[in-house]
């Protein structure tokens, strides 16, 4: 119930996009056995802020345009968009998302965000939370490559 509060708060005050930061009050710690950094726990925000909220109006459009900002806004955020995006569609492939986003709209803008932030996403970018991603990159072709073999779709423009 919480969650519910505080997702409408962050839409009041258009702060959807802290959510997915794990910024401050928004912030559900990560696992701490994962062997990689996260700047909070992408598959419980995915639950607890937005597939729990089916009744939340428009709450598919709410998450995809928050992603596409984060594309926009700088190599963190736009990595953050990646993880986030990567998370959905496992969920939905296993049939435990309560609605699809529009995929290829989110392939282009984050697409689009790789070719603008390419050389910062090579060395490192530092989370809200502190915890430092050394070359992620490394991380975004590995993703591509399965998204080419499963999907037949890049998020690389080469």
């Amino acid at each position: 119930m919480k969650e519910k509060i505080k997702i409408i708060e962050a839409i009041k005050e258009g702060n959807v996009e802290d959510i997915l930061r794990g910024r401050q009050k928004y912030r559900i710690e990560p696992p701490t056995l994962v062997p990689d950094v996260f700047p909070t726990d992408i598959n419980q925000v995915l639950f607890e802020y937005f597939y729990n909220q089916s009744d939340v109006k428009n709450i598919q459009l709410l998450l995809e345009n928050s992603l596409i900002k984060l594309t926009k806004s700088s190599a963190t955020d736009l990595y953050i968009s990646i993880l986030f995006f990567d998370s959905i569609l496992f969920m939905e492939d296993k049939g435990i998302a309560t609605f699809k986003i529009d995929t290829s709209r989110l392939v282009a803008e984050i697409a689009s965000g790789i070719q603008k932030f390419r050389e910062e996403l090579k060395k490192s970018i530092t989370f809200d939370n502190g915890l430092i991603k050394k070359d992620p990159m490394n991380v975004i072709v590995r993703f591509n490559q399965r998204y080419n073999n499963k999907y037949n779709f890049s998020i690389l423009e080469d």
